[in-house]
């Protein structure tokens, strides 16, 4: 850092950083300290380290194929996270209740609904639903192709978010948690399951270009 005595005279002061050395030190030594962890990892791929240290270094790397309880029938899996989708009330999760308290005020414990809005009257669906299949699955006519395919699907009720909010509640679907910093589902199967390339991620996300879900990075 260049400095002005009071004489006028120019003199440069070492500025350092919170590990007492010199910028210039810092950026020095930890440059060459991460250039010595790609060497190592490169070296590694190579066989250029003994048999044992070599066995222990493969045993150690989380990344690696790990075996499965079951044979894989699959290679890989597309998983379509769609926030902003049509309740499941009018899709899949048929409600007989609502039918007969059509129209009733609302009498649960909770009494504010999403953004702070209180819960007025019950409303039925305002689509009719049937059965397809041999496995009986109630689909509304909302979907008329889909419904012809219902033998292929697995359709699960039972999830449900431990808060009305949709940020956090897109979130827990994602990690599980309604705080951010957990990992993703992608993640856990990477971590889980291992990878086969050491060169290309285990899994990888595309956000829609007309913009991210909502929560953003954290979604």
């Amino acid at each position: 850092m260049e400095m002005f005595h009071m004489t006028g005279k120019r003199r440069f002061v070492r500025n350092f950083t919170a590990c007492n050395r010199t910028r210039r030190e810092f950026l020095w030594e930890v440059g060459a300290g991460f250039t010595g962890l790609g060497l190592v990892d490169l070296l590694s791929r190579d066989g250029f380290f003994s048999p044992r240290a070599q066995a222990a270094a493969d045993s150690d790397t989380l990344l690696a194929p790990k075996p499965q309880h079951f044979p894989a029938k699959v290679k890989h899996c597309i998983f379509l996270f769609m926030n902003g989708a049509p309740s499941q009330v009018d899709m899949f999760d048929p409600k007989p209740a609502l039918m007969k308290f059509d129209g009733t005020p609302y009498q649960g414990k909770v009494k504010v609904g999403s953004n702070g809005h209180p819960i007025g009257h019950l409303a039925k669906s305002a689509f009719k639903f049937d059965q397809y299949g041999e496995s009986g699955l109630p689909i509304s006519d909302l979907f008329p192709h889909t419904s012809q395919h219902a033998d292929e699907l697995c359709v699960i009720r039972s999830m449900h978010t431990d808060t009305a909010a949709h940020a956090s509640g897109c979130l827990q679907m994602n990690t599980g948690d309604v705080q951010i910093g957990s990992p993703s589902l992608g993640s856990w199967l990477c971590y889980g399951l291992g990878t086969e390339s050491q060169d290309l991620p285990s899994h990888v996300v595309m956000t829609d270009p007309r913009g991210g879900p909502i929560g953003s990075e954290s979604n």
